[in-house]
């Protein structure tokens, strides 16, 4: 009898266990139960409203088979240990989606779905196999590589800065695979609005079809409509290991990072999200005539360029370093500018013998007149030896080897070298450099007229 008892005892606590299991976990695996954790509402909202709201979070976050794994349940009460003695500060969810939960039969079966087109936008079809075998740095692509959940609202769908980072990182614009015409149709509408569809005889038709036959540059009117790099900055670094000197090292080796962080697919438990490391890219439309205004390099590509060769004073074949003594004491340009004065209907800061003053004595206002009196003489003397030149390689021409004739006319070059960064620069910049040049420039000149002139 009382053998029965117990073993009637037992059979209900086995069978209270056991429910108490099958019920926690068939709680636990509901979406429900993630929302009830504060810090997972906002994935919980946006996976609500999402294409895959009628999937639950443990099919897609569970790698297919591993929901009973004793890994996957030591993982799920690590998180509930960590929420509960941190208050959730520090807890790190993992996140990352594995391939083989997407392409299962019951959801998107690889021989149905890799092939299909879908749209991307109302514009751009997408075929997933055209990424199949793509990669990162020689990393393969995953699912969860371009589907990530880095806007509010956007559970596991592509945001376009995904894309934009991948096609415009280091490219040139319009050129592999940031060429236009992988997302976009050449529009085919006519641009002279003012003709209404109609053109005069003789007229053509101005499209977008016709500038790219007659291999118009986009940048014509499409300026800077990608913007930004990708840079990586290495103090977000430390957002998720320990400062350290080797972790800032290790940071620009790029294969290596793409290794762990994307083809790994984990970073302490969850997938490394493209914007944890990289700044964002843009690629919006642009008022081309203004943003072509604040970019100076649009027009003047490196601008101040002989100004600063001046200031620096660098080492060149023949001219000994002599950097200026402004640049030493790392003066900079609004240092001695301070003239304001209106050009052109534009204000215009130039250099004033008022900043020389104001630093130095009043003996010094009148320094800047001799130091450009001074390169003003060596630079017209130049400019004579170097007619000299020009004609003696004239006369030379047909005369000569032309081997030799081609020996004068690099001679020539490094000469104009040397004196347009003088003429260009403004010698005032740096007198004794200006003088070391225009003398290494004029000894250019000298010694090919000699070399033309031997037997």
């Amino acid at each position: 009898m009382k053998i029965r008892v117990v073993l009637i005892t037992l059979s209900v606590i086995v069978i209270l266990v056991i429910s108490g299991i099958i019920s926690t976990e068939y709680y636990t695996s509901q979406p429900e139960f993630c929302s009830s954790c504060h810090i997972m509402k906002n994935f919980y909202d946006s996976w609500a409203i999402s294409k895959h709201n009628d999937v639950k979070c443990v099919v897609c976050h569970y790698a297919p088979g591993a929901k009973f794994d004793v890994d996957a349940n030591f993982k799920g009460l690590r998180q509930i240990f960590t929420y509960f003695s941190t208050d959730g500060r520090d807890l790190r969810m993992p996140t990352q989606v594995r391939d083989r939960s997407c392409m299962t039969s019951e959801c998107h079966p690889e021989e149905n779905f890799l092939n299909k087109q879908v749209k991307f936008t109302e514009k751009v079809p997408y075929i997933h196999k055209t990424h199949e075998d793509k990669t990162i740095e020689g990393q393969k692509l995953h699912c969860d590589t371009c589907h990530q959940s880095i806007r509010t609202g956007k559970h596991f769908e592509v945001s376009k800065e995904i894309c934009f980072l991948c096609h415009f990182k280091n490219t040139n614009f319009n050129e592999g695979r940031a060429k236009c015409l992988l997302c976009h149709e050449i529009p085919t509408k006519p641009l002279q609005s003012q003709k209404k569809g109609e053109t005069q005889p003789g007229e053509k038709t101005i499209t977008h079809q016709s500038l790219e036959k007659a291999k118009v540059p986009c940048q014509s009117c499409h300026y800077e409509l990608v913007q930004g790099k990708g840079d990586v900055n290495k103090h977000r670094c430390f957002n998720c290991h320990k400062y350290s000197f080797e972790v800032g090292k290790k940071a620009g080796a790029k294969g290596i990072m793409h290794s762990e962080h994307v083809a790994g697919q984990h970073i302490v438990g969850q997938l490394a999200k493209c914007f944890d490391c990289h700044e964002p890219i843009k690629h919006q439309k642009t008022e081309s005539p203004y943003s072509v205004r604040l970019n100076c390099s649009a027009c003047h590509p490196d601008h101040h360029i002989h100004q600063k060769t001046l200031l620096v004073g660098e080492k060149r074949k023949g001219v000994p370093e002599t950097p200026s003594l402004m640049y030493k004491v790392k003066t900079s340009c609004i240092g001695c500018h301070i003239d304001e004065q209106i050009k052109n209907g534009e204000k215009v800061l130039y250099g004033s013998v008022k900043a020389c003053v104001a630093c130095h004595t009043e003996k010094h206002e009148g320094m800047v007149k001799e130091w450009k009196d001074k390169v003003k003489e060596e630079l017209d003397y130049a400019k004579e030896v170097e007619k000299e030149a020009e004609q003696a390689i004239t006369n030379a021409e047909g005369t000569v080897l032309v081997e030799k004739l081609n020996k004068a006319k690099e001679l020539f070059k490094k000469g104009q070298e040397d004196l347009h960064i003088v003429e260009y620069g403004s010698g005032v910049h740096n007198k004794k450099y200006s003088i070391v040049l225009l003398d290494d420039a004029m000894n250019n000149f000298e010694d090919l007229i000699d070399y033309l002139n031997e037997e």
